[in-house]
C-alpha cells in the first residue's frame, strides 16, 4: 500500500492509503453518471424553437 498526500491552495493536508478498493472506488466517482448522447444525429423534437409574443397575432402587433 502507498500513502498519498495532497495539500489544497489554503494548505490543507489530506493523507490516505493508496488500496485496491481506493482505486476501484475513485474510478466510480469519476465515471460519469449520464450518458451524453450523439448531438450530431436529428432529435425528434415537435415543439416550437421560440414561444410567440403575447401581443403579437400572425406577424402583426395589434392596435388598440
Amino acid at each position: 500500500m502507498t500513502t498519498r498526500t495532497f495539500t489544497d491552495k489554503n494548505g490543507n493536508e489530506w493523507f490516505w492509503e493508496e488500496t485496491p478498493e481506493t482505486i476501484e472506488a475513485l474510478k466510480k466517482v469519476n465515471k460519469p453518471s449520464v450518458v451524453i448522447t450523439d448531438l450530431t444525429k436529428p432529435h425528434n423534437y415537435q415543439g416550437p424553437l421560440y414561444a410567440p409574443h403575447p401581443e403579437l397575432k400572425d406577424g402583426k402587433q395589434e392596435t388598440n
